[in-house]
C-alpha cells in the first residue's frame, strides 16, 4: 500500500489537517532531544509565547534542564541547582547569566533564584505519532520514549498491520500505553487510544525545550519585550 515510511507519514499529515482546529498545527520530522520524531501535533494557546530570544535559549537542553528545577515561588540556591543539574560553577553561572538577561529568571538575593514573574510558560500539548511500514516494536518503544513530552503517544501502521496488531498483539500497546492507528490511502483509523499522560515543566527539560523548538520551527513568537 505504502511504498515506503515517508508516504505512510505524508498520507497520515494529508488526513489528520483536514480535521485541524485553529490552533492546531501538524508538523513532521520534529527535533526533540532524543532524536526526531517522525509526526507532532501541537495544541497551542497563544496568549504566553516566548520571545525570539527566551526561545532560542530554552532550544538548548543545557538552559532548559536548569529551568526545570526552578520555581515561581520557591526559591533555589545556586548550590541546589549545581547537584540537580550536575553542571560545574562556572557552566552553572553562564547559564543562570543567560537566562536572567533574558528576563526568564531572576536572582532575588546573591545565588538565589525564581522563575520571573513576567516570564510565562506557553500552554502547549503535544501529540506524537512514530509511523513504520513493519518494524511496530521499534515503533512502540520510539512512541514510550516520545512520553517524556506528549500527553498521549501513537504509531502509526499501515492498515492492515494495524488491524492484525489490534486482533492480536494489543496489550502490547495497552501495557505501555500507546495509542495505535491504521492508514489506508482514504482514512485513518483509531484502533486504540491511550490514556493522557500528565505532562509536567517540573524537572523536565525535554518538555521545555521541545516547546522553544516548536515556537523556533513555527516562528510563533510573542511581541519581544
Amino acid at each position: 500500500m505504502f511504498p515506503n515510511e515517508l508516504s505512510l507519514q505524508e498520507k497520515f499529515i494529508e488526513i489528520k489537517r483536514v480535521d485541524l482546529k485553529e490552533n492546531e498545527k501538524v508538523l513532521s520530522e520534529f527535533n526533540a532531544r532524543f532524536g526526531n520524531v517522525d509526526i507532532v501535533q501541537v495544541i497551542i494557546n497563544n496568549s504566553n509565547l516566548m520571545n525570539p530570544e527566551q526561545a532560542n535559549l530554552l532550544s538548548n537542553y543545557q538552559f532548559a534542564k536548569v529551568l526545570a528545577y526552578l520555581h515561581k515561588k520557591a526559591v533555589r540556591t545556586f548550590d541546589y541547582l549545581k547537584d540537580r543539574t550536575d553542571y560545574n560553577e562556572k557552566v552553572l553561572s553562564n547559564l543562570l547569566s543567560k537566562l536572567t538577561r533574558a528576563n526568564i529568571i531572576k536572582e532575588i538575593t546573591p545565588k538565589r533564584y525564581i522563575i520571573s514573574n513576567e516570564f510565562q510558560f506557553p500552554i502547549l500539548q503535544f501529540i506524537s505519532y512514530e509511523a513504520k511500514l513493519s518494524k511496530w516494536k521499534k515503533a512502540v518503544l520510539q512512541a514510550t520514549i516520545n512520553k517524556k513530552f506528549s500527553s498521549y503517544s501513537y504509531v502509526v501502521l499501515p492498515m492492515g498491520l494495524a488491524k492484525r496488531l489490534y486482533e492480536g498483539k494489543i496489550n502490547y500497546f495497552l501495557n505501555q500505553n500507546v495509542g495505535l492507528i491504521g492508514v489506508s490511502k482514504d482514512r485513518i483509523e483509531y484502533f486504540s487510544k491511550p490514556k493522557k499522560e500528565t505532562v509536567k515543566v517540573q524537572c523536565n527539560p525535554s518538555f521545555i525545550s521541545s516547546i522553544a523548538k516548536y515556537q523556533i520551527e513555527t516562528s510563533t513568537f510573542s511581541i519581544q519585550q
